[in-house]
């Protein structure tokens, strides 16, 4: 798998999405910033070491198909 982004520091967007290869446009609406605040100074929470207990805030995420970059997968069940 190859990775590659791009920082927009013009200031004008403020949108936050992901672009794939495949012709998919993944719409973030809280960007990355997903987790609930925790104390990280607590060294006996294990939510201040190990991102995968940590509470979560609401977000939405939306998938959209752009047409012509869309790849024919083939049938779907």
């Amino acid at each position: 798998m190859a990775f590659s982004w791009e920082f927009d520091g013009s200031g004008a967007i403020h949108a936050r999405h992901l672009v794939t290869d495949t012709g998919w446009k993944i719409l973030l609406d809280r960007g990355l910033d997903v987790f609930q605040r925790v104390d990280l100074m607590n060294g006996f929470s294990p939510a201040s070491r190990h991102q995968e207990v940590r509470p979560v805030r609401a977000f939405e995420v939306t998938y959209l198909r752009e047409g012509e970059k869309a790849v024919d997968q083939g049938p779907r069940p």
